[in-house]
């Protein structure tokens, strides 16, 4: 029992001794200075360029296969289809004469094109007004003369629509 005891206390006393021998090494950890530009310049020099012509060359393929990738992409068989614009009801043109139709699409047509003006000279054309003799007017600062189709006119409209116009 007693030997149990003293070799007990021996690695008690040996192992105590053991660190206590490693405890005076002292290493000094690195540590992060905050330092300004110029002092890093001063500290590390000025690194001229040096150009990696394969890391170019690998970073330029890499550019080139995203761009395929962009380009190139596919969508796949499980899409589905996001309807922005709620439908619209059709619009019910029957109380309308077919003439009446026809320049109302025309209208419409011209209105959604790349250049809208094109709408608003077709629905100008019943007054005698065209696209070339209204810009000609505008760009001499000259007043744009209308010119009545009566025959058109009453085409259209029928006999209601020289009752609305301003008198003289």
């Amino acid at each position: 029992m007693n030997f149990i005891k003293v070799l007990t206390l021996v690695t008690v006393v040996g192992s105590i001794g053991f660190a206590s021998a490693q405890a005076e090494e002292v290493n000094t950890l690195p540590t992060i200075k905050v330092m300004a530009d110029a002092e890093l310049r001063e500290e590390v020099g000025i690194v001229p360029y040096q150009d990696d012509k394969t890391a170019r060359k690998s970073l330029q393929h890499q550019l080139q296969k995203d761009e395929n990738e962009i380009q190139n992409f596919a969508i796949g068989d499980n899409f589905a289809v996001i309807d922005m614009q709620p439908t619209m009801s059709q619009v019910d043109m029957s109380h309308l004469s077919p003439l009446q139709q026809e320049y109302v699409l025309a209208v419409a047509a011209g209105l959604q094109s790349s250049d809208p003006t094109n709408g608003l000279f077709i629905m100008l054309q019943p007054l005698g007004i065209d696209r070339s003799k209204a810009l000609d007017a505008v760009s001499n600062n000259e007043p744009i003369k209308f010119n009545f189709d009566t025959n058109r006119l009453n085409i259209m409209f029928g006999d209601k629509w020289p009752g609305n116009l301003p008198k003289r």
